[in-house]
């Protein structure tokens, strides 16, 4: 009896250990993120292979990419017109590194050759079989074989199988034919499995841009839910909201009581400010001397306290945590120091409360990890449980949000990647943006490989979230995300200098699309916080100054009005 008691003790410990690292995720978001991917060889070095796709293409540890080499030309018989080369596959690589823009690899296998300039292919031409553990998952594993054709399914699994999917319960875990695990699912049983959304080469929504004009509305043409949206607001300009002398890190807004509250953070410090008429009013403030700070957000739980979340990296320890703070009473208290997370809130029902925070954990080799959590607190008790909605695998924390775009609908996801804006609504990506959100000031240089006598060092871009908020009142809200001329980044004074930035705002069409607009006008500041409240839009920008110049870092805070 004691036996069988220790081994049901020991499945459910193992049970909550699956959970809390496998990524939920539906068929739909599986198929995505095992879709085919191209490449090239940039090198050979020592043995390892350096590949031109990192972290920001969706790169991870042990992806496997095949080896084409071209072989003799097609022509037409009759005209004489080069209608491609013949391909074959020459090996397979398995990923042992990334970067943010590049990654390692080496041969899967004896007697691979490859050289600088091959084409490689992520999952395709590489053998995949299925194991069924707890059987009745036919209609599952015949709707991967359908929307990943690019594998070579075989009928069995064998020893020399170079991509094994086994589905055990409500789990899907993928391993190489070393056994190393290369993705890690809890499947979604709520969602139903379709076939593979058809890319094309175009964008999946119209542009428009914002009318020039003094006065100028942009109409929202015959798929536009309302044609009286304003998307260009320089007509009012802003007002100044008041200054502070130095250059904030990153800043959130909140409205408490009827009053916006800013919480700012720069390196090892946290400060509340009222807004006021006559500018900004510091009510509180906290040094937090064991971590330099990247990002901060206000969040309101089903509680009704009002908190304070932030994270940070230790140069030191290296590694990421997150700090959780009380806000009451014109004070900050801290909740706990040492959440090994990093974390951020959304507002998901639109009613200016962030009651949604997400913790995803910190991958040493690519900075924001596969596994996301939902944080709770209860007194001075922070934990984190699994999150019941669905997230896109290249999700961040910092620099998306969880929205509903109006009452009663599902969630969407907006979350920014290698300056791209992503909307996700029902586990399908519906719009991707050109290569102009972002652009945070906020950054972190990491360690890669803690211990190593020769250690690897990468980078972090920290983004602010998207806001997601009723801009013409029409009942539905539009996505806010702050943006940026990348061609236009240079090095000025020995500190990242910026010549133009905006506010960028799409809007969902009554035929499913979306358009682009702008808030507001071109600024020559890092936009480094937004926030909205009563019909105004409120903007921290930041001028960092220069380390080898005289100009000093400054913020500001802008207010515009949204509506006429």
């Amino acid at each position: 009896m004691k036996l069988f008691t220790r081994l049901s003790c020991l499945l459910i410990i193992l049970s909550c250990f699956l959970a809390q690292n496998a990524i939920s995720a539906t068929v739909k978001d599986i198929v995505s993120d095992l879709k085919p991917l191209e490449g090239y060889v940039v090198d050979v070095v020592n043995g390892q292979v350096i590949l031109d796709l990192g972290s920001d293409a969706g790169v991870h540890k042990y992806d496997l990419f095949t080896i084409f080499h071209q072989g003799r030309k097609l022509t037409d018989p009759i005209t004489g017109k080069v209608l491609g080369r013949i391909e074959s596959r020459s090996g397979v690589l398995s990923v042992t590194r990334v970067e943010k823009i590049f990654s390692y690899a080496k041969a899967a296998g004896h007697g691979v050759k490859v050289n600088r300039g091959d084409k490689i292919v992520r999952f395709k031409e590489v053998t995949a079989a299925a194991v069924d553990k707890t059987g009745g998952n036919d209609h599952f594993f015949s709707t991967l074989q359908q929307d990943l054709p690019g594998l070579n399914w075989q009928a069995k699994k064998t020893p020399k199988t170079e991509l094994v999917f086994i589905r055990e319960g409500n789990f899907l875990k993928i391993t190489d034919n070393h056994g190393r695990v290369i993705r890690d699912y809890h499947i979604d049983q709520q969602a139903q499995p379709v076939a593979q959304p058809q890319s094309t080469g175009q964008s999946f929504a119209p542009v428009y841009a914002a009318g020039a004009a003094t006065g100028a509305v942009v109409a929202g043409g015959n798929g536009s839910a309302n044609g009286k949206i304003r998307y260009d607001l320089q007509t009012y300009g802003y007002n100044q909201g008041g200054s502070l002398p130095y250059s904030a890190i990153m800043g959130d807004f909140l409205l408490l009581n009827g009053t916006m509250h800013l919480a700012v953070i720069r390196d090892h410090e946290v400060m509340v400010y009222k807004v006021q008429d006559k500018g900004l009013q510091r009510v509180a403030g906290m040094k937090t001397p064991w971590t330099k700070l990247l990002s901060v957000c206000w969040w309101q739980p089903g509680s009704g306290a009002t908190y304070i979340g932030m994270t940070g990296y230790d140069s030191d320890d290296q590694q990421v945590s997150s700090i959780l703070l009380q806000y009451r009473n014109g004070s900050l208290g801290v909740v706990e120091k040492d959440i090994p997370y990093i974390i951020n809130s959304s507002d998901v029902n639109g009613d200016g409360r962030p009651e949604l925070m997400l913790a995803q954990n910190f991958d040493q080799d690519v900075f924001f990890g596969r596994k996301t959590r939902q944080l709770t607190v209860a007194g001075t008790t922070v934990k984190t449980r699994k999150y019941s909605g669905s997230l896109p695998p290249s999700y961040r924390v910092t620099g998306g949000t969880v929205f509903q775009q109006a009452a009663g609908t599902n969630r969407s996801v907006a979350y920014i990647v290698g300056n791209k804006l992503h909307i996700v609504e029902g586990g399908r990506q519906v719009y991707s943006s050109a290569k102009e959100m972002g652009g945070s000031l906020s950054t972190v240089r990491y360690v890669q490989d803690p211990g190593s006598i020769n250690p690897l060092f990468s980078n972090a871009n920290i983004e602010i979230r998207p806001l997601a908020v009723d801009v013409d009142n029409d009942g539905m809200r539009e996505v806010l995300v702050p943006s940026a001329d990348l061609s236009v980044f240079s090095t000025v004074g020995g500190a990242n200098s910026i010549k133009k930035t905006w506010v960028s705002v799409l809007k969902k069409t009554s035929a499913g699309t979306y358009m682009k607009g702008k808030i507001g006008g071109n600024y020559e500041q890092y936009i480094q916080g937004m926030g909205a409240a009563n019909g105004s839009l409120y903007l921290l920008t930041v001028d960092p100054g220069g380390i080898f110049s005289e100009a000093r870092g400054q913020s500001r805070l802008l207010v515009l009005p949204m509506a006429e």
